[in-house]
């Protein structure tokens, strides 16, 4: 993940260890204020941290961690790898939850990129190297007839010049080629399960339909009610809120194919810009069909909840 590091590892400066710690009352909600997750998130992922064996100050350090059964898979011992601060060789909860909220929230292609580093700890991956990853996928009996072939196939289809080795760009282009619902599914990570999510969210009151008929909203100011549709101006602020995240998954939940997230990506230099005409060419598409429930739908099973709640 090389780069990428420095989205996850918080300096000690800023840490929230710095206001808190495990014993006292605000430790959960400090982590979730300053990590933008959930309450139920931080609850949830605080309760696997423990699990894994952190101290009573909230860090795991590499011992601990190699005593926990998950630590004898190398993949997952290379992802946890990037959550150490370099200077006390531990990884603190807040690096932990940001790590994860990396995994779930980041574009595809930041996704693969990182994926890469951690295959051969971003080296090219030669055939025999290629060969031992897809033997870890394929682990039940039956499939290893099936090992040869699948190598043979993909080596070829990332190593087009036929090199020798696949780098960097030729894996994620490769990857990229993949049908889209296919690499989606792959590639998705949740801290929390969409059902979960999907409760919890029915909970708020707003949302609640034992809860007293609210009055009717108008969308005056960019203020929108569940069965609006959405106007320009609430369109750029999500745009805003999204453009930076995994835009690219959105557009999929809008019903646009690869070829319409390219056009949008050729016609517009920035990503907001992307992002705002994709919304408003699904807008104009759907037509009365195009309320601010869809939208909002759209925008929680990927993950942006902070964008779906402008539509609130």
């Amino acid at each position: 993940m090389g780069a990428f590091t420095s989205q996850i590892i918080v300096p000690e400066t800023k840490a929230c260890t710095k206001h808190t710690d495990p014993k006292k009352p605000n430790w959960i909600t400090i982590h979730a204020v300053a990590t933008e997750l959930s309450i139920a998130e931080v609850e949830r992922l605080w309760l696997r941290f423990k699990q894994l064996g952190c101290s009573d100050k909230g860090e795991l350090s590499d011992e601990a961690f190699a005593q926990h059964p998950v630590y004898q898979d190398a993949f997952s011992r290379n992802i946890m790898k990037k959550f150490i601060n370099p200077r006390t060789k531990t990884i603190s909860f807040e690096n932990f939850l940001r790590g994860l909220k990396w995994c779930e929230t980041s574009n595809t292609e930041d996704k693969l990129r990182g994926i890469f580093r951690m295959l051969n700890n971003g080296n090219n991956l030669p055939k025999d190297i290629f060969r031992k990853i897809i033997e870890r996928v394929y682990i039940q009996p039956e499939d290893k007839g099936n090992i040869d072939r699948v190598v043979n196939t993909l080596y070829q289809f990332m190593d087009p010049n036929n090199t020798g080795t696949v780098n960097e760009e030729n894996f994620l282009n490769g990857c990229l080629k993949l049908p889209q619902p296919l690499l989606e599914e792959a590639l998705n990570f949740e801290l929390l399960p969409s059902h979960m999510r999907q409760e919890l969210h029915n909970k708020l009151p707003e949302f609640s339909s034992t809860g007293p008929t609210p009055a009717p909203r108008s969308n005056v100011g960019g203020s929108v009610a569940g069965g609006a549709i959405p106007d320009d101006k609430t369109l750029q602020k999500i745009a805003v809120k999204v453009y930076n995240k995994d835009w690219a998954r959105l557009a999929n939940k809008l019903d646009f194919e690869f070829e319409d997230i390219e056009e949008f990506k050729s016609q517009n230099n920035d990503k907001r810009s992307q992002v705002y005409n994709m919304l408003k060419r699904w807008k104009s598409r759907e037509g009365s069909l195009a309320q601010s429930s869809v939208l909002a739908q759209a925008l929680r099973e990927c993950r942006m909840d902070d964008a779906a709640a402008l539509l609130s």
